[in-house]
């Protein structure tokens, strides 16, 4: 058995366990649900009706959300759960190693989430095709695809931190205490430091270019990056580093750079991972 039969049989898991089709009927009530508010809000004779820009900038913010939750719900116990029922020591029994298992995991729990994403996406999409006019398949593809790449982002954070720890508890607080921080309170980073150099708050333009760069060391500023360049959402827009910035813009605040970042919030939690799994005594 490989990395290959560990992901296969974590997915296989979980379709025996229901969790495939929970999450499946899920974001079909996610996306069919949410982008059909505007269609439901409107009322017929006052105004133009919303049309398919409307309905994905509704849905945009609610869905990148609910897939970030569900990766980190997903991958948490992916391993700390095998070595609290002893089940890792059956696993690693086999010809498989410990990086075996962590390739495996993400992949299988990667799956997990991209499936009913994939599910989700197609059922809705034939709903937003009813309800508005102007479908444009290629932005809805590509609203799929950054949907399925936060899937992978946080369920590899999410097993990065399981293979660390020893408890689910210990999961648990990992991931949310890391989900906090770096969704919801990152943008404070820069400005405390800002203020402790200056004394002062920044503000919007003539920043410096270290300012920019420790945003973009947070999950969210670089992903919000890609999704420019990839989704057209009508309201959803980001302001250019050369109209924030004192100086040139470097190229690691490049669009193109951001996919560094992100592969990095992939690879680094499961490379610190693998480092403390894999000097690890299982008992």
């Amino acid at each position: 058995m490989s990395w290959v039969q560990i992901a296969r049989k974590d997915f296989a898991d979980a379709s025996r366990s229901m969790m495939l089709w929970i999450l499946s009927a899920l974001m079909i009530l996610l996306v069919a649900g949410i982008s059909s508010i505007p269609h439901l809000l409107h009322t017929p004779g006052q105004g133009p009706a919303p049309g398919f820009d409307e309905a994905l900038s509704f849905l945009f913010t609610v869905v990148v959300t609910m897939i970030s939750i569900i990766g980190l719900v997903v991958g948490y116990q992916a391993i700390v759960g095998e070595r609290e029922s002893g089940s890792i020591r059956f696993l690693l029994g086999l010809p498989n190693s410990r990086l075996d298992v962590i390739i495996g995991k993400v992949l299988g729990r990667a799956a997990v989430v991209a499936v009913p994403t994939v599910i989700g996406f197609v059922v809705g999409g034939i709903v937003i095709a009813i309800l508005y006019d102007g479908f444009d398949v290629v932005t809805y593809v590509s609203l799929l695809a950054f949907s399925v790449l936060i899937g992978l982002v946080y369920v590899a954070l999410a097993v990065g931190v399981s293979a660390s720890v020893s408890t689910r508890a210990k999961a648990v607080a990992g991931v949310l205490g890391i989900y906090i921080v770096t969704d919801w309170l990152w943008w404070a980073v820069p400005m405390a430091i800002y203020w402790l150099l200056e004394r002062e708050l920044p503000g919007t333009t003539d920043l410096p270019t270290w300012y920019l760069f420790v945003e973009r060391l947070g999950i969210w500023e670089p992903l919000a990056v890609i999704s420019g360049t990839l989704v057209d959402i009508a309201g959803v827009e980001t302001v250019p580093p050369a109209d924030r910035l004192a100086g040139d813009v470097p190229f690691y605040l490049e669009p193109w750079f951001a996919w560094v970042f992100v592969a990095a919030w992939i690879l680094v939690p499961l490379a610190i991972g693998y480092y403390r799994f894999n000097r690890t005594i299982l008992s």
